[in-house]
């Protein structure tokens, strides 16, 4: 696995895979927290598990329904166009 590819990242690689600085990162941080963020897990060396940003990320901008949102029931069946 490269290092690209890993689940867990420092603070300087999930900037670095956020496009920012390492700096802009952590004056962003507080605020970003509060939004719900996911925090570093200590049990994996206090790293970022950066599937959970990415989720955070597209829920942000809309690319994933909130925590506990479905479809109608029905939404994803395909419409009896007549």
């Amino acid at each position: 696995m490269s290092k690209s590819d890993s689940l867990f990242v420092t603070d300087a690689e999930c900037a670095r895979r956020l496009g920012i600085s390492l700096d802009q990162f952590k004056t962003a941080l507080p605020a970003v927290v509060k939004e719900g963020f996911p925090l570093k897990d200590p049990l994996f060396g206090d790293l970022w598990y950066w599937p959970a940003v990415r989720t955070w990320l597209d829920r942000r901008y809309h690319l994933q329904p909130p925590d506990g949102v479905t479809a109608p029931p029905g939404l994803d069946e395909q419409e009896p166009w007549k």
